[in-house]
């Protein structure tokens, strides 16, 4: 008989995703740790595009991408024959969805590894030389990316195509096997709720990939187990496995499915997958 481990998940599942954790013994409670704002206005993207004579696209995020084909549909001109680059393999699928049938990404699923990866093709493609690397992010976008490449003197620009908002995050009551945290964001959010209030008795805490899990050893004090791949099937299956391998599982309350995707632009900015929002932004 397969165990039964209660686990909180801070974004939301799709029912493909929570009908598989039923199926290998978890019992999901979904407490959304971020919001999406995506940017509706285009003028400042579109000087940038101008302004670029040799683009080369980055992407380190599904979010990122959904942006960027907001764009598209909004009638800004792109040069589709740029390069293009990106962390994740659910990233490189959402690319090649809209279009992109040569996506590069690296062996190490970071924006350390996506550096060195265009580093070294800077380094030995001599089409490369001049061009600008895009890279279409959020607002709280980590910094390696930039770094390596500044310090190659590798000409970047951070178009900024959507917003991240912590929610005030509602933690039930009741004692969980496992938190599953997508990004270093969701650690702030749950930080902020008072997540990390009784550190002495946490649970086992899991993380999407590395940078993430370097937020949450900070917050926590304590192990992080990281996902093989940054796939949320790949992520469950491991949770799965590691919490099989631990003590029993604890009372929790039942569990709550995913809301679903919404989005329904309202104002400058629209809501995104991960939640929803009122706020407006102005980005400069």
């Amino acid at each position: 008989m397969t165990k039964t481990h209660n686990i909180l998940v801070t974004r939301e599942l799709s029912d493909e995703q929570l009908r598989l954790a039923e199926s290998i013994g978890l019992n999901v409670v979904v407490e959304p740790a971020i919001r999406i704002e995506f940017r509706n206005d285009w003028l400042a993207f579109e000087s940038i595009l101008k302004e670029t004579e040799k683009p080369v696209f980055a992407f380190t995020s599904r979010n990122g991408v959904a942006g960027f084909e907001r764009f598209r549909k909004a009638g800004v001109k792109i040069n589709d024959d740029a390069p293009v680059y990106a962390v994740g393999g659910k990233t490189s699928e959402a690319l090649n969805e809209i279009g992109f049938s040569d996506v590069k990404s690296p062996v190490q699923q970071d924006g350390v590894g996506l550096a060195h990866l265009i580093i070294n093709d800077f380094l030995q493609t001599r089409d490369f030389k001049d061009a600008t690397v895009l890279h279409f992010c959020g607002d709280r976008r980590r910094n390696e990316l930039r770094h390596y490449l500044t310090d190659s003197d590798i000409p970047i620009k951070d178009v900024v195509v959507y917003r991240t908002e912590l929610n005030e995050m509602n933690l039930p009551g009741g004692k969980f096997d496992a938190v599953l945290f997508y990004s270093p964001s969701a650690v702030q959010a749950y930080r902020n709720s008072g997540g990390f209030s009784r550190k002495e008795d946490l649970p086992e805490l899991f993380a999407i990939g590395n940078t993430t899990a370097e937020e949450l050893s900070i917050e926590s004090g304590q192990h992080v187990h990281v996902s093989p791949e940054p796939d949320t099937e790949v992520y469950l299956r491991f949770v799965a496995r590691i919490l099989n391998e631990q003590k029993p599982a604890k009372e929790c309350p039942p569990s709550k499915g995913a809301m679903g995707d919404e989005k329904s632009p309202t104002s400058k900015w629209g809501q995104g997958d991960e939640g929803r929002a009122n706020k407006r932004w102005n980005d400069s």
